[in-house]
């Protein structure tokens, strides 16, 4: 890739982080610029938080429910850091509805978002890595793909399927220093499930399914990430690692 200091550092790569102003994409950013690389972090909107980007990270905001807007979000990035040499699929929505409340807009949000927008993302940054023979894909699972549970079927099935996605281009693509990737967290504590949690019976009733008995944070799904991005996971191709706790057993 660009350039690599010691100990597998990061420097200069052009990173872009889906789904980054908040979560775990924010603390994904923020290794990856810890590391050196030139991050792009991505918001929806304007609304989206930009007073605590990291170091040298610069803003672009793009719906990726919106078909164009999803390629000009690439193309904005090529134009202010270079083509992005490190490609994290973040962003992703969900509704808590049973499959007897599920409504069409719910399923066409989340198919969008998690599902379409990933597809077209892709193909908008592997020409440039194939034809440079470099480039990390790292897509943000969930533990549903292995626990779903009866609110988030839709959702889990679109994870699913992205999942599926990265592991045949991880077969199929074929590019030496081209690596295809999914990091599954289980139950982080983020803005979007802060609430439910804060149900003290609710918590215990998760942290019961899980092993380690706590609430992971985003910052236990940085690392795994961020070393997932350095040259020392170079031949590391096409696996799906757990950050869980245990959950998923």
């Amino acid at each position: 890739m660009n350039d690599t200091g010691e100990n597998g550092v990061i420097d200069r790569q052009v990173a872009l982080v889906t789904g980054s102003t908040r979560g775990i994409g924010h603390a994904i950013a923020g290794r990856l610029a810890a590391m050196g690389a030139r991050v792009a972090v991505h918001g929806r909107d304007s609304s989206e938080p930009a007073d605590d980007l990291p170091p040298g990270a610069r803003l672009f905001t793009a719906d990726l429910a919106d078909r164009a807007a999803t390629a000009g979000l690439v193309r904005d990035v090529e134009a202010a850091l270079g083509p992005p040499d490190i490609l994290v699929l973040n962003a992703s929505i969900e509704f808590r509805q049973t499959w007897q409340s599920l409504t069409e807009e719910a399923m066409a949000a989340q198919a969008e978002v998690n599902l379409f927008s990933t597809m077209r993302l892709l193909q908008s940054v592997l020409p440039g890595m194939i034809a440079r023979g470099r480039g990390r894909i790292i897509a943000i699972g969930t533990v549903q793909e292995y626990r779903p549970n009866d609110v988030h079927l839709f959702y889990a099935g679109t994870k699913a399927a992205q999942t599926n996605i990265i592991l045949n281009l991880a077969r199929n693509t074929r590019v030496p220093g081209l690596t295809f990737n999914v990091v599954q967290p289980g139950a982080i504590l983020t803005d979007r499930n802060r609430a439910v949690l804060a149900d003290a019976d609710f918590r215990r009733g998760v942290e019961a399914k899980i092993p380690l008995g706590r609430i992971g944070e985003a910052s236990d799904c940085a690392g795994i990430v961020a070393f997932l991005a350095s040259p020392e996971a170079a031949y590391i191709n096409g696996a799906v690692l757990s950050v869980d706790g245990g959950m998923r057993l």
